[in-house]
């Protein structure tokens, strides 16, 4: 089961044409990072909600320090000419480090049962900070709030992830730390967010007092592009 998530939002800008962004990063950028111990999924995604960055790569990771591991690391020190220029050139690289808090969400089986191979085909990601005196975020997330999302039609699985690091480059990086928790839904469409079972799990009032206590909130919604599979899976 992956401990850690890197997570990375990306947009290419002005100076990086589309085409040039999507051949780098699907046929350059991500298959490196295949061979990397530690890394046990990779996925890019792109934005339906007509909102920016318009594109998200994540990785399943076995824990939150293979970002930081030789390995991996050794990356930056050996980048091909390519992609020093897109790197100089791109609007915005948003890379965090998450680990993981909590189970995942279904599927039934518990976390043996959990392919991180297998995402999508859609994904809602909420990221949301809270005031310190909050003390029962957490257990209105664990105990009410996935389980009923679990029981929307059209949802796949929820997970969790507490903030460990993060760093941004790009003309568009901003200097605000991301908020803390980052809650991943892999639902089959985004119809799944209009249906009256998920209306019901947003409007109980320990998810307004839970709302009540945030001080930063955002939901996105991308469909998966792309995935890819190691020589071992």
């Amino acid at each position: 089961m992956p401990e850690g998530l890197l997570f990375v939002y990306s947009e290419p800008g002005d100076a990086v044409t589309t085409e040039e962004f999507n051949d780098w990063y699907d046929n350059e950028h991500v298959p490196l990072r295949l061979p990397v111990p530690g890394f046990q999924s990779w996925s890019r995604w792109v934005a339906v909600d007509g909102q920016h960055p318009a594109y998200v790569a994540i990785y399943d990771l076995a824990s939150p320090s293979v970002v930081t591991d030789p390995a991996h690391a050794a990356l930056a020190d050996t980048r091909s000419e390519r992609e020093k220029s897109i790197i100089s050139r791109i609007a915005l690289l948003d890379r965090r480090t998450y680990a993981r808090r909590g189970p995942v969400v279904p599927p039934k089986g518990g976390d043996a049962a959990f392919d991180p191979a297998k995402p999508g085909p859609f994904a809602c990601i909420v990221e949301i900070d809270v005031k310190p005196e909050a003390e029962d975020f957490n257990r209105w997330y664990d105990e009410e709030h996935i389980p009923m999302m679990a029981k929307v039609p059209g949802w796949i699985r929820s997970r969790r992830f507490v903030l460990v690091d993060a760093g941004a480059i790009g003309s568009d990086a901003g200097s605000a730390k991301p908020a803390k928790y980052c809650a991943i839904h892999d639902m089959e469409d985004p119809a799944t967010l209009e249906r009256e079972e998920f209306k019901a799990a947003t409007e109980t009032e320990w998810t307004k007092k839970s709302m009540g206590n945030a001080t930063r909130f955002s939901a996105r919604v991308f469909r998966l592009a792309r995935s890819w599979k190691s020589e071992d899976q």
